[in-house]
């Protein structure tokens, strides 16, 4: 436990260690309120703006562009109007478009009310019992994202249903993978409680032969090391999974930061000194304002003065 405290009290998070349900329930709605792993708002729709242009044709992009730019910078009723005006579309891609847009913008117009996602659930369910393109794979993903995120009694097993069956069938699209630390996060923190958290974890780890991008496999090795941490079982376990997120190199800033330090950390207390005193260097180079310059420089210098690392 030792080792444990060190690293999260070094690392600077903020989240408190433990297993009771309450900060279960705070982890998840740390980690499912965005895409691609953190934060609602900006981020999530920046991120839902980039992939929605990413998967739709160029053709149709100019009718409806609109509505997602107004998503992403908080005018949903701009954008349910955008929506709205297409959603019949003599064309029939662009009305599966719109309809699409229209139930993401209905999840984002406060006050959000049980019409709000009631709706929008049905037109997800239509669009993803009648199709195979993108907006049908997105909108099991957000099927599963209302299950889990959205409903005032979360569904851990429907959100793991819609999940699993938009990887089974597509396991290659860019909604199935960035489905996957979804999917992940239900099976440590949700889908089976009364099992040790080692075989929780374990189950995760299964979901690493379905990443098919750098992006997705970073995410579930970052999910996977925080929840060894969060449930304080041995960090030597979390390191491989840590070293992987980093040389994957497709974590956010913040995410970055943390990991450099968390894999510095362990691989002292490891003993593995030059390990240590790489990554010590690379969050001193990279972070030259955090606060945690100063006692990181500290344990690179000592480190050096012992000669155990060059």
């Amino acid at each position: 436990m030792k080792i444990a405290r060190s690293l999260f009290v070094f690392s600077g998070m903020r989240t408190r260690v433990g297993t009771d349900r309450r900060a279960v329930r705070h982890v998840l709605r740390r980690a499912w309120s965005s895409l691609p792993i953190q934060m609602w708002g900006a981020v999530l729709w920046m991120g839902l703006f980039a992939i929605c242009l990413t998967v739709t044709p160029l053709a149709r992009a100019g009718e409806l562009q609109d509505g997602w730019s107004a998503l992403a910078v908080y005018q949903t009723g701009r954008a349910l109007k955008t929506f709205e005006t297409q959603r019949e579309s003599a064309d029939s891609a662009t009305a599966r478009e719109a309809r699409f847009g229209y139930a993401v913008a209905l999840l984002d117009d406060q006050p959000i009310t049980a019409s709000k996602l009631d709706e929008s659930r049905r037109l997800f369910t239509a669009l993803a019992d009648s199709g195979t393109d993108d907006f049908a794979q997105g909108a099991r993903f957000f099927l599963g994202r209302i299950a889990q995120h959205h409903v005032v009694e979360p569904n851990a097993l429907e959100a793991s249903r819609q999940l699993r069956q938009l990887i089974s069938e597509h396991v290659d699209s860019v909604w199935a993978q960035t489905a996957l630390s979804r999917l992940a996060l239900l099976e440590i923190y949700e889908l089976n409680p009364k099992a040790a958290p080692a075989d929780r974890i374990a189950a995760a780890e299964k979901l690493l032969a379905d990443a098919r991008t750098p992006k997705a496999e970073c995410e579930v090795h970052y999910v996977i090391a925080n929840a060894i941490c969060f449930y304080r079982l041995s960090t030597a376990g979390a390191l491989p999974h840590l070293l992987a997120a980093e040389r994957l190199d497709r974590l956010g800033w913040n995410e970055r930061r943390e990991v450099l330090v968390q894999i510095a950390e362990l691989s002292r207390l490891a003993g593995n000194a030059q390990q240590a005193a790489e990554y010590y260097r690379k969050f001193l180079a990279e972070n030259p304002r955090d606060q945690r310059h100063y006692i990181v420089q500290e344990r690179l210098n000592a480190l050096v003065s012992a000669n155990v690392a060059p």
